[in-house]
């Protein structure tokens, strides 16, 4: 016995009844807590007479001894912080076996074994049959120490509109059972309610997530009045637990959000908790956490057809895994795996019937364990954002969709398992399963432990959801930053981030070396109380003779616990700064004198020239960043096509979209991708040098401006090609190697030397080429950036040298003897062209074939074998093998076979494949083709081949085989597939020497008329670039939050 209490003697009317409360003081000598659930306690009360005989006795009740409260933004635990890590537990929902206390108890240790100390019963409303008895479950979390939120019942079940509602509509009664149902168990800290009924669109904002603000919408605030008198009648009930309102925004005790952001810059949710951790003065609980969600590799956001739908939504859902993994992967993103076939073939076959249908649908559904790229971009955002957060000392985190992180082994055992039945102890308390079947198939609550193995994202979850966690951060200045491109002499910063959030006080000894030809060393101790961090700087000044390449900074850092964790960051050490080369006179129009100052820091001669004046007597114009706006005057650029040569800095999306025509996204990438490897814009820089550069971007404000739409029921908006399209929040250009993106376009001799986003369809580094002369975009953050990035800069050097070098190759004329789709098509691309006729081939045009010209140069073989063996160039556009061996000198085989996608590396600059990518070839709308065998040489699967030495090329897929030209009446998957093609087309046919026309160069010097900055006829982004209109769909950052 450890403490004994009495009652003063109570009296009772015979017959009657009596509450009477028996109190006294007393300390126990130990605390409850996470990692001290064995102290429990019990408690039972005998009912004596007056002469001490024992009268009744109460069964045993258990209890703990421990305190929660919110201090400022931290949760604290008897005394010291702790840092929340949790995940909704089903248990109740589930079956009986995972209700008992064995089967919870199992659950729960599962979920300690990643890291969670919390969870949250997941029924989000109280209705009878909603869920099983909670005893059982809140015993095993009492006895393996797990921290819990118990449901109460949802306030909008409830009539609230009787003057006595709040006593008389059954809340108080039904949350008192509640109340009783966490009764004394101590694993119990938290009430949830109002789930997911009092949030308001900006509840993710990273200004407005503080505790502070809080901008409800007209539906919120009357929803939160009635939360709040929920929440003061649980209070009054039970007034020892911390009440919290599931994805509500601030509202309460604390800020709660569903955080689901899509594909927003992992980059800029590290950055998202700044604001909160310097400014904030309440707890934040990302209750519902998953960025990227699965349900992101979709083209669906939530609104179909002017209607709101959420996940259960019949619908187009678009599931694009290949493209939207291709923003991370590049190329390697199209190596797709048969399942991703079999979507494809399964989602064509709707569009064809017209059918609309449910994600889970799909032979693989939206979810499903097996898309492997998936696990990898998850896992890096984990990766990051976890570490991120946690640096910010993020009060409670959830990753949400934990049971897409480990998968069954193979051949685990489905079938029905019988259970033993206890007959001694049949009447005991509790559940007594009979039987499992039919498991909820999630790591927490089905097959054995052993049965399970984490995917790519559920081992960045072990690693970096731990209580104890160590890494290499970003310099003190920068904790989040990424820097990883130096050059010899420059000072590295970096720092060892120690966190403790177990429950005990850790030493914690660091070691850490830098692999220099010297190597440097360090070490430090470092006590970290529990829920604290220690952060330790690393500074190093590389030697000025460093030789290029790449360091490895590690790390080991062993606790007193005797764990050891280690990590490694990769440093690039880029050569030292060549000189500038010149590039022969060289103009300048740069208004803010940003890229003046970038130029004259490089040594490059110039001279400024104002709006309007001749370029007479210079060989190149630069166009300093932000020298084109709407309305403002420029040069005559006419010259270009006499052999001018331009390089156009940064410049905006509107004047880029609406004065130039070109289709637009303002997305921070961090990441871009060679398209054409060896151009020299980009000499030296491969992918590694293409991502995360130091500093931050600065060509757009580091918040987006957005305009609540009431067309999207308040949802943060933007205008795109002059649609009204929903938008994510932007939180910083931190390490943003591109800001503004233009999209591919399909009419004109465009060159992507760099392409990246969404299917790769935009590029930031674009040569185009008019005339006898070339004008190159540079969307690349090279100007004006905070801290100069030796990547940056060696591209701006390329990019002058390039104005010098380049050299005009000879343009060709195009002869086509083909059938009318493919003649429209080749109008509506700009491309000139004269009908063949026999005869007429000379050696420097470039003759397109499709099926319906092959029987006219068969008859006049001859004439076609000396064209080619002269040097004339054919294009042959979804040719078979007998009918390209019909007139062509060389014996071609192919191959009628299904073609979805193909890989292949990306082409060098002297290919006639160049700027083309595996993107380009992805077809959303499967069928047969025939694919090249023999007789030329293939280029992934034989989509694409060459022969003779690139003056023969085949293109299997061509566009006009696909749809009319912009494909306005065809299928989203067919539009998608059309358009790629389209600028495949294109390039194939610019590379041989044919340049389609466009308005481009007049846009130039013409400013903007009012009526074309909206969507009309006027509009310039509707016609001269591109062969479609856009629609809402075809905005591939459209934001939803789920």
């Amino acid at each position: 016995m450890v403490r004994e209490l009495s009652s003063p003697i109570l009296s009772s009317e015979s017959g009657g009844h009596a509450v009477r409360a028996v109190t006294g003081r007393w300390r126990p000598p130990d605390l409850w807590d996470i990692h001290t659930p064995d102290c429990q306690y019990e408690a039972a009360v005998q009912l004596l007479d007056a002469r001490g005989r024992l009268m009744d006795e109460s069964l045993p009740a258990r209890f703990g001894y421990r305190e929660l409260w919110i201090r400022g933004r931290d949760f604290i635990l008897n005394g010291t912080p702790i840092h929340l890590a949790a995940v909704p537990l089903d248990n109740a929902q589930v079956g009986a076996a995972l209700a008992s206390c064995a089967g919870a108890k199992e659950s729960l240790l599962r979920l300690k074994s990643f890291g969670i100390n919390f969870v949250y019963t997941h029924n989000y409303g109280c209705e009878p049959g909603s869920h099983l008895a909670f005893e059982e479950i809140l015993r095993a979390a009492d006895d393996v120490g797990m921290l819990v939120a118990l449901s109460m019942p949802h306030f909008a079940q409830y009539d609230w509109h009787a003057p006595d509602a709040d006593g008389s509509n059954g809340y108080a009664r039904h949350a008192r059972w509640y109340a009783r149902v966490a009764g004394s168990h101590p694993s119990v800290v938290f009430y949830s309610m109002s789930h997911n009924a009092t949030g308001y669109n900006e509840d993710m904002d990273p200004d407005q997530i503080d505790g502070i603000h809080a901008p409800r919408d007209p539906w919120s605030a009357r929803n939160a009045r009635t939360a709040l008198r929920a929440e003061a009648i649980v209070a009054r009930i039970d007034p020892s637990r911390i009440v919290y309102h599931h994805s509500s925004g601030n509202l309460g005790a604390m800020h709660t959000s569903n955080f689901y952001t899509n594909f927003a810059p992992s980059q800029e949710l590290d950055d998202w908790l700044e604001h909160w951790a310097t400014a904030g003065v309440k707890p934040f609980f990302t209750c519902e956490y998953m960025v990227p969600c699965t349900w992101d590799w979709t083209l669906y956001r939530g609104w179909h057809n002017g209607r709101r739908e959420f996940g259960s939504a019949r619908v187009p859902w678009d599931y694009s895994v290949a493209e939207w993994s291709a923003q991370f992967l590049g190329d390697s993103a199209y190596r797709i795996s048969e399942a991703q076939k079999r979507n494809i073939r399964w989602e064509a076959a709707q569009y064809r019937a017209g059918r609309l249908w449910h994600r889970w649908d799909y032979p693989h559904p939206v979810g499903d364990r097996i898309m492997e790229e998936q696990h990898r971009i998850i896992g890096r955002y984990l990766t990051d954002n976890w570490r991120a957060f946690r640096m910010w000392g993020l009060s409670a985190r959830s990753p949400w969709e934990h049971h897409f992180f480990w998968s069954p082994r193979p051949g685990v055992d489905r079938t029905r398992r019988n259970l033993s039945t206890d007959w001694d102890r049949l009447q005991r308390p509790g559940f007594s399963p009979d039987y499992l079947h039919e498991r909820y198939e999630r790591m927490d609550l089905a097959f054995e432990r052993s049965d399970w193995r984490p995917t790519a994202d559920g081992l960045a979850l072990l690693r970096w959801n731990g209580p104890l966690l160590a890494f290499i951060a970003g310099k003190p200045a920068a904790p989040t930053s990424k820097d990883h491109l130096f050059a010899p002499g420059e000072i590295l910063e970096k720092q060892l981030v120690v966190i403790n959030d177990s429950r005990r006080t850790v030493t914690a000894d660091c070691r850490w070396t830098l692999a220099l030809p010297r190597p440097l060393r360090g070490r430090a101790r470092v006590v970290v109380p529990t829920g604290s961090q220690a952060r330790v700087p690393l500074r190093a000044r590389l030697p000025a003779t460093l030789t290029p390449g790449r360091l490895t900074l590690s790390a080991d850092v062993r606790f007193s616990t005797g764990t050891t964790q280690r990590d490694t960051f990769t440093v690039r050490v880029l050569p030292r700064p060549a000189p500038a080369v010149r590039a022969g006179r060289i103009a300048l129009l740069d208004p803010k004198g940003e890229s003046a100052r970038l130029l004259a820091s490089l040594g490059v001669p110039f001279q400024r020239v104002p709006p309007g004046s001749s370029l007479a007597g210079f060989d190149s114009l630069i166009l300093g960043r932000g020298a084109l706006s709407l309305e403002g005057a420029l040069p005559n650029l006419r010259p270009v096509r006499q052999g001018l040569k331009v390089l156009v800095f940064e410049q905006q999306a509107d004047a880029l979209e609406k004065r130039l025509g070109f289709r637009v996204q303002e997305y921070g990438l961090r990441q871009v991708f060679p398209r054409v490897p060896d151009h020299p814009a980009i000499a030296g820089l491969d992918a590694e040098c293409l991502r995360d550069w130091r500093g931050s971007a600065t060509l757009v404000p580091p918040r987006r401006k957005l305009t609540p739409s009431p067309r999207y029921n308040g949802a943060p908006t933007v205008r795109w090609c002059g649609l009204e399209v929903p938008r994510v929040w932007r939180c910083g250009n931190r390490g943003s190697v591109a800001s503004v993106l233009i999209e591919k376009p399909v009419r004109g001799d465009f060159l992507p030397i760099l392409d990246g986003g969404f299917s790769l369809q935009y590029t930031p580094l674009l040569e185009w080429r008019e005339g006898r002369g070339m004008v190159l975009f540079c969307q690349m953050d090279v100007t004006g950036r905070t801290e100069a990035d030796p990547a940056a800069m060696a591209l701006v050097r390329h990019l002058i040298a390039r104005l010098s070098a380049w050299r005009p190759e000879p343009a060709r004329k195009a002869v086509y003897a083909g059938g009318q789709a493919g003649r429209l098509h080749l109008q509506a691309s700009g491309i000139e062209f004269a009908e063949w006729v026999p005869g007429s081939l000379s050696p420097g045009q470039v003759l397109v074939v499709d099926p319906a010209g092959v029987p006219g140069l068969a008859a006049h073989r001859a004439e076609m074998e000396r064209f080619v063996n002269a040097g004339g160039r054919v294009a042959a556009l979804g040719l078979n093998g007998e009918e390209a061996s019909a007139f062509l000198p060389m014996r071609i085989a192919t191959h009628s076979e299904e073609h979805i996608a193909a890989w292949f590396p990306p082409p060098g600059l002297a290919s006639p494949f160049r700027g083309i990518s595996p993107a380009d070839v992805h077809c959303r709308d499967p069928r047969q083709v025939p694919l090249i065998a023999a007789g030329a040489r293939p280029l992934g699967n034989g989509v694409l081949a060459s022969a003779l030495v690139g003056r023969v090329v085949f293109c299997q897929l061509p566009p006009h085989a696909l749809a009319a030209p912009g494909a306005p009446d065809a299928p989203e998957n067919v539009r998608k597939t059309h358009r790629r093609a389209s600028f495949l087309l294109t390039r194939l046919l610019a590379n041989l020497g044919v340049r389609g026309a466009t308005p481009l160069l007049d846009r130039f010097g013409q400013p903007v008329k009012p009526a074309s900055t909206q969507l009309g006829p006027g509009a310039r982004w509707l016609s001269g670039l591109y062969l479609d209109v856009p629609r809402e769909w075809d905005d591939p950052y459209r934001f939803f939050r789920w």
